[in-house]
Order: structure tokens, then sequence, then C-alpha cells
């Protein structure tokens, strides 16, 4: 089952990149990367927060 799902993706970023030069790729990568960023700033603010 994974495998079928990892070809499946393989797939979808593979057209994504041929068809639409990575449009979709990269939106999707910047929404993953933005979310990381505001949950490490989060973190780290509490982290802070606790300390004091």
């Amino acid at each position: 089952m994974f495998r079928v799902l990892l070809l499946i993706i393989v797939l979808v970023v593979g057209y994504d990149a041929v068809v639409h030069q990575g449009a979709y790729t990269r939106e999707a990568w910047n929404s993953i990367v933005r979310l990381t960023q505001s949950s490490v700033e989060g973190a780290r603010e509490l982290g802070e927060r606790a300390r004091q």
C-alpha cells in the first residue's frame, strides 16, 4: 500500500513539474515551510516564557 501511495505522489509531483513548471508543488512546499516556521516560533516563545 505504501509503495502505491509513493508511486502516486511521485507521478503527481512529476506531472506538476512538467505541465505547470512546479507551481502547485512549490506552493504546497511554501505552505509547509510557513507552518513549520510558525510552530518553531511558537515553541520558542513558550520555552522563553517558561524560563521566566
